[in-house]
């Protein structure tokens, strides 16, 4: 970073430079901004001189002319550049008496200054390089060698540089990257807890560092290529070689492999791109062997996955998911789980079979997700599960397995098909509960039957028999009957009044009828109870 002073006496000119200009990423230091000459000679004075000023010219006490002239004479290794409004002769005279670097017009841009500077500094840059001690740059250079070999060959990923870049570059960093045929490779490691607690460190840094340690020793051992970290830590394997390669490929990725979990106890999950022919395509082997790495959520860590032998998405599957979809959501209404486990594993094998990203994978489980929680709120059962929802959200979120997606919603789907049986088993309980006060409130009434409870609940009659049977143990005729009847033999037993009478109190408009049922139901007729019971009392 190069320190610079600004000297200017308008407040606007002087805060709006300060802001504006990204001193930072000009490499530049902005270590002090002056109202005027006499305060910047002071800060020079009492703080050292900058390695570039840059003033105004017409100020008070002190201008730019008088404090260039003492920069010029006092700070011979400060540079200087003017920044005024007046374009004439005799200032720009005085300017180049005195070395001044860039005299700019104002008003200036912020793109114009920040160019200028840019300008600037290349220009302090090559003088400082002549200054600095020869030895310290080589020595500088060599411990810089690593950074500079990664930084190269990331761009060369990138497909940033031109086939002769690459060769030359190669060259100066005594790369070996030879042969017809190139193919990238990338080492990621599944889980690094093991790694981590058996060495007792709490940085992912040290794993990844040992990762690629471990790739590299296999690497130069086999002499087939480059090793190298990318911005992501991640272990890139660059192979070269003359002739078809992809068997020495997979065979050295998979030692890495198995040496990652023999010696450091680390799962690893690499990706292979296609060979390309030239240095040029090297990139779209890159993007290859990225890609395949996507296909690790689909099928799994801890294995070594070819880009070439990967299908393309299907499309079949794709249209099955909303069908898929429909029958996972009828399963979980039946409350039987064993049909829930099925639906959710034949959802997920069509995942699975479908080839899609990650993200389209993804996007699939949601819109499954979204679809049951719709469901849930039909029934009004939503509250029940929405802290669930959240939480399982985030899980597909995070998670880098399908399989282990595949385990945490199809619980969910459990918890959900446990709720609706509840809810049936709730709803039925209540309807029961509602035709058996529709009986208490209307035995009386001769009109009350099947169908008008059915009406009065909004029921289908074989819907309401069945539930009506499994939660009293007899059919609505029998607890109307048994409810009429015990009525009747109450009124038998307390009144004086007549068969007849009572028959039409408790909902029978044919006398005869009564009789035979209550006979049938007591093994008396009406008047035989009556003097029975009203005999004893």
């Amino acid at each position: 970073m190069y320190k610079v002073l600004f000297v200017d006496d308008e407040a606007l000119i002087r805060e709006a430079i300060c802001e504006n200009t990204r001193w930072n990423e000009l490499g530049y230091e902005l270590v002090g901004a002056c109202r005027n000459g006499r305060e910047a000679i002071e800060q020079i004075q009492r703080e050292g001189a900058p390695d570039l000023l840059l003033t105004d010219i017409c100020m008070p006490y002190v201008d730019g002319i008088e404090l260039t002239r003492y920069v010029y004479e006092n700070c011979p290794d400060t540079k200087v550049m003017i920044l005024s409004g007046y374009d004439e002769f005799e200032y720009a005279q005085m300017a180049l008496r005195y070395h001044v670097m860039e005299y700019i017009l104002k008003p200036v841009t912020a793109a114009e200054l920040a160019k200028t500077l840019t300008a600037t500094r290349e220009r302090l840059d090559e003088e400082r390089l002549k200054k600095t001690n020869l030895q310290r740059i080589k020595g500088e250079y060599i411990s810089n060698l690593p950074l500079l070999r990664g930084r190269f060959l990331n761009n060369l990923l990138s497909g940033r540089l031109s086939e002769e870049e690459i060769r030359e570059r190669l060259s100066i960093y005594h790369l070996d990257l030879t042969g017809n045929q190139f193919a990238a490779a990338l080492v990621e490691g599944d889980d690094f807890e093991p790694f981590l607690k058996e060495t007792k460190e709490e940085r992912n840094d040290l794993a990844s560092f040992a990762v690629y340690n471990i790739s590299n020793e296999i690497m130069e051992f086999h002499r087939c290529g480059i090793t190298f970290q990318d911005a992501e830590e991640r272990t890139v394997l660059l192979f070269g070689g003359d002739g078809e390669i992809e068997e020495k490929i997979l065979k050295v990725t998979e030692e890495i492999r198995e040496c990652l979990k023999t010696y450091l106890g680390i799962e690893s999950t690499i990706g292979v791109g296609r060979a390309v022919r030239g240095f040029l395509d090297i990139p779209a082997s890159f993007r290859d062997c990225k890609r395949a790495l996507e296909f690790k959520f689909l099928l799994g860590g801890n294995q070594v996955i070819y880009a070439k032998e990967l299908q393309e998405g299907r499309d079949d599957m794709v249209q099955a998911m909303p069908k898929l979809a429909l029958e996972a959501s009828a399963a979980i209404k039946s409350g039987d789980a064993g049909q829930v486990k099925g639906a959710c594993r034949e959802f997920f094998q069509a995942i699975r079979q479908s080839g899609l990203s990650k993200t389209r994978s993804i996007f699939s489980i949601q819109n499954m997700l979204l679809s049951l929680i719709g469901e849930m709120d039909a029934a009004n059962l939503a509250g029940e599960v929405c802290r669930d929802e959240k939480e399982l959200l985030d899980f597909v979120y995070s998670s880098e397995k399908l399989s282990e997606i595949e385990e945490r919603f199809t619980a969910f789907c459990l918890e959900l098909s446990g709720s609706f049986r509840n809810e049936k088993t709730n709803y039925c309980r209540r309807q029961a509960m509602l035709a058996m006060d529709y009986i208490e409130k209307n035995y009386g009434d001769s009109g009350v039957s099947l169908n008008s409870v059915c009406g009065y609940l909004a029921m289908s009659t074989s819907y309401f028999s069945s539930i009506f049977k499994a939660y009293t143990g007899e059919t609505f005729v029998e607890a109307l009957t048994k409810k009429r009847l015990e009525k009747a033999k109450e009124l038998l037993s307390s009144t004086d009044k007549r068969s007849y009478e009572i028959a039409e109190l408790v909902g029978y408009s044919d006398p005869h009828y009564f009789s035979s049922a209550f006979k049938k139901y007591t093994g008396m007729t009406p008047m035989e109870y009556a003097r029975k019971t009203r005999g004893s009392l």
